[in-house]
């Protein structure tokens, strides 16, 4: 399907508005994994999850075995996400190097009114190193760097950005809380202005409890976003069944298209699937999510 460059010129900058978000890469604010949209992007405190660590780099300090993670996303109007993850512990903590590329193709130009006078695609692609460490027995620290790429038509844009993140482990068994700086940073000038990223801080906590075969994890979470006075609350929870099965479900409130979300895990051995389904009001659309992960 082809859509026209007013999309582009009207629709970004309105759901950047709505996201509280700054001028630019508001791809950075898209959940990248299906844990993190099915469960309204809740977990900023996800301990050795490896999808949820755009959300807070802190939660990988927690992991202790090799990972590997693929999502693809079919978001609304067109618009694809793939992302890549691959994680290791060591001796110095743990490391993880992220790939995600999102795109739109076939975006028809007009130089006057009439037939469109041909088609260019938009891509953004960023590069995460990011690194968890458990500083103690109750405290972990996470840092990821990022450096990011746009393209627009025939106009570029590159930069950097950085994640920092905290989780503390309370007193109370199976509650952790946690902080996130997320986005900090900025990408060189499209033709004239520099673009901000779209910075936000997360302050959660979840609690988790057994019963019998079953798991349950709970999660809260306020953010903000810097330079804007639009605040959201988002609220989630999964429940697994002998490790094998998870149902996810999260509401997302303060964001004018979104609300409730769901979805759906499968592991078998090493090999778990996930599946996310966002569904948008305001007639935007609904978006899908998948991923095949490794965890050895």
């Amino acid at each position: 399907m082809r859509y026209p460059l007013v999309f582009v010129l009207l629709f970004f900058p309105s759901l950047l508005c709505a996201q509280g978000s700054s001028r630019g890469a508001v791809n950075l604010l898209f959940p990248k994994t299906p844990f993190a949209a099915a469960t309204g992007e809740s977990f900023v405190v996800d301990p050795s999850g490896l999808q949820s660590i755009y959300m807070n780099p802190a939660n990988l300090a927690d992991r202790h075995s090799t990972g590997v993670f693929f999502s693809h996303t079919e978001w609304i109007q067109d618009i694809r996400t793939e992302c890549l993850s691959i994680a290791a512990p060591s001796s110095l903590g743990v490391f993880s190097l992220s790939v995600d590329n999102t795109s739109i193709d076939g975006i028809e130009f007009r130089t006057v009114p009439g037939p469109a006078a041909g088609t260019f695609a938009s891509q953004f692609t960023s590069f995460q190193l990011t690194y968890g460490v458990e500083v103690t027995r109750n405290l972990s620290i996470g840092i990821a760097p990022k450096y990011l790429y746009e393209k627009i038509f025939v106009d570029e844009s590159t930069g950097y950005g950085l994640d920092a993140g905290i989780i503390y482990s309370t007193p109370m068994e199976g509650l952790r809380l946690g902080c996130s700086l997320t986005n900090m940073g900025s990408l060189s000038a499209f033709r004239n202005d520099r673009i901000d990223l779209p910075s936000q801080i997360r302050f959660g906590g979840t609690y988790a409890f057994d019963w019998d075969v079953m798991v349950f994890r709970v999660a809260t979470t306020f953010s903000s976003g810097f330079g804007s006075s639009v605040n959201s609350t988002s609220v989630g929870g999964e429940a697994t069944y002998d490790r094998a099965l998870t149902l996810r479900l999260g509401y997302l409130s303060g964001i004018d298209t979104r609300g409730f979300s769901a979805g759906i895990g499968i592991r078998y051995s090493v090999i778990m699937i996930d599946y996310a389904y966002i569904p948008f009001s305001l007639q935007v659309g609904n978006s899908h999510l998948i991923s095949i992960g490794l965890d050895f």
